[in-house]
């Protein structure tokens, strides 16, 4: 009886060991996928549509209305002559870099109307942008 399942545990150990080294040996090489299999990726002009299409577009003509824009702040600004920064909307995030050779970038809110001071000194006030730049 000993003897009997001496050789199956050893005829089943066998089998468990030649298992794995035999899958391997089938397994066929790895290659990276071609477009020309599968295709290739969508125009994202053509998912788009409403406001996004409506900015790609504009960027396709050339036109630059959408972009992310630098004002350059005068060199002496009042409460009476603030920098002026168009909004299409009641009230505007505006960074200030208040020196020259900064890094860091002060934010602030400004509202339609009331001139406000940065922590530097200058002044901005917003006011109503060109209604064709939406």
């Amino acid at each position: 009886m000993a003897q009997l399942a001496k050789t199956a545990v050893s005829a089943l150990s066998k089998k468990i060991l030649a298992a794995p080294t035999a899958a391997v040996a089938r397994r066929t090489m790895a290659t990276e996928a071609s477009p020309e299999d599968y295709g290739y990726y969508p125009d994202p002009l053509e998912h788009a549509t409403g406001r996004e299409k409506k900015m790609l577009l504009a960027r396709l003509a050339g036109d630059d209305r959408y972009e992310p824009k630098v004002y350059y702040r005068a060199e002496a600004s009042t409460k009476e002559k603030p920098n002026l920064v168009p909004s299409h909307y009641d009230f505007r995030i505006i960074g200030c870099m208040c020196e020259q050779d900064s890094g860091h970038v002060s934010f602030m809110t400004i509202r339609k109307g009331e001139p406000k001071r940065c922590e530097c000194g200058h002044w901005f006030k917003s006011v109503d942008a060109d209604p064709e730049s939406i």
